[in-house]
């Protein structure tokens, strides 16, 4: 019988595939879905894999239209430790301070149990935006959206790995993205001072967000909820803005703290929904 570890000549494994383009798997899967690259099944055998010289013109088409723009091109795709540092100023600096961002050693212990939890929003060497999601058991679900833990206070354990043929909730920990110090107040965005470059940001990092929930489905892990606390005003906005409905928690909400929720069955207006629909 065939190796099933190796691909047959002419061709790449998925792994090998997304290494030579050089992308996120989400996007890569995406990609797949969307029929830009052709998954081939031979008989007798399970695993798809991918044509060289399909993927090889792919990855030098791509990398030809990024070379006039590699400073200002946006990457996105998972963190490493080595991020981490600046992840952390990044929230700080749109969160109300050190204090109230995650901090540096519980993103790492996330990464640790989830390696796919943490990703960023990347400008050539800076990194611009930065999402942190991972799915919990309900009932540590429940008490984050009740106000008794913290995001920092999540017991680690209880992080839930991306694994297939299951079906989670997602709770979205943190998402920030970068604003110019002229539309910051008080560490914090002003919400009468709309930056607009980040709004672009926050939208780009909502799409990217949308991929990755469809490359967990392409990979057998469903999402079919996600949920999110808004702890800012620009926070709450934010979550209002694409879709998010306020849960009724009254013991966990205040005028500065809210709990969201989405369906992603449900059929109706949200961002994220209706970018699912077409990514």
């Amino acid at each position: 019988m065939p190796s099933r570890k190796k691909a047959p000549p002419g061709m790449y494994t998925a792994r090998e595939a997304i290494a030579v383009i050089g992308i996120p798997s989400t996007n890569f899967y995406s990609l797949v879905g969307e029929g830009t690259l052709k998954k081939i099944v031979l008989p007798d055998r399970k695993e798809g894999y991918y044509s060289k010289a399909e993927v090889d013109n792919y990855a030098r088409n791509l990398k030809a239209l990024q070379q006039p723009y590699t400073t200002e091109k946006l990457h996105f795709g998972l963190a490493l430790n080595e991020d981490i540092p600046a992840i952390h100023a990044l929230t700080a600096s749109v969160s109300g301070g050190e204090a109230h961002a995650v901090p540096e050693e519980v993103l790492r212990a996330w990464i640790r149990k989830n390696p796919q939890s943490v990703h960023i929003l990347r400008k050539g060497t800076e990194i611009v935006g930065y999402m942190s999601a991972f799915s919990l058991p309900e009932a540590t679900l429940d008490l984050r959206l009740r106000g008794r833990l913290l995001n920092r206070t999540i017991p680690v354990d209880d992080i839930v790995s991306f694994t297939p043929n299951t079906t989670l909730s997602l709770y979205v920990a943190e998402m920030a993205v970068k604003h110019a110090d002229a539309f910051i107040k008080n560490n914090e965005p002003d919400p009468d001072k709309p930056d607009p470059v980040a709004r672009l940001l926050g939208a780009r990092l909502i799409r990217e967000a949308t991929r990755f929930i469809n490359g967990l489905k392409k990979q057998g892990t469903i999402i079919n909820e996600v949920y999110a606390v808004g702890t800012s005003p620009f926070g709450i906005r934010m979550c209002r803005d694409i879709g998010m409905t306020p849960i009724d928690l009254p013991e966990g909400v205040r005028s500065d703290r809210v709990p969201f929720k989405i369906d992603l069955r449900q059929s109706n207006q949200s961002v994220i929904v209706r970018r699912l629909r077409t990514v």
